[in-house]
């Protein structure tokens, strides 16, 4: 069996993310392997608020993006209190596209992503998940 050195953590503002960050901090530190955590500020998401909000384009994302810092500063404190190692990185497109390719680049060994059971048949988040797993180079754990 293959070691388990680099996990590729996606997260966003889920609850769910949370529950994927608690086992990636478990396991990170149980294989001393490092977290790469993500957050991607969703395209997707930017053009469906914009619909909705009274705010531009360039103001949803900067929004979406100072969120995203401030779930992975969280995680990075969560995770080195725990011991665990951890690198921080945020990338914009689309999550379905943009894990397998930092799966790829970065060469991890494994992607943790959290998934609401109530939404899994979720058109968005049921393609994200089903592409993920067909496309990620390394194994995928999606975490309820």
């Amino acid at each position: 069996m293959k070691s388990l050195n680099k996990i590729l953590l996606n997260l966003d503002a889920a609850v769910e993310s949370q529950h994927a960050l608690d086992f990636a901090v478990f396991l990170a530190k149980n294989c001393s392997a490092t977290i790469i955590a993500v957050n991607i500020v969703n395209k997707n998401v930017v053009t469906n608020l914009a619909r909705f909000s009274d705010n531009s384009i360039a103001e949803i994302e900067v929004e979406l993006e100072e969120n995203g810092w401030r779930y992975l500063y969280d995680a990075e404190e969560k995770a080195k209190s725990q011991e665990a190692r951890i690198v921080i990185i945020q990338e914009y497109g689309y999550p379905e596209q943009a894990l397998p390719k930092l799966a790829a680049e970065y060469k991890v060994d494994m992607i943790i992503i959290g998934q609401n059971p109530q939404i899994r048949k979720d058109v968005v988040q049921g393609k994200i998940a089903e592409q993920l797993i067909e496309h990620a180079p390394c194994a995928v754990l999606v975490v309820n």
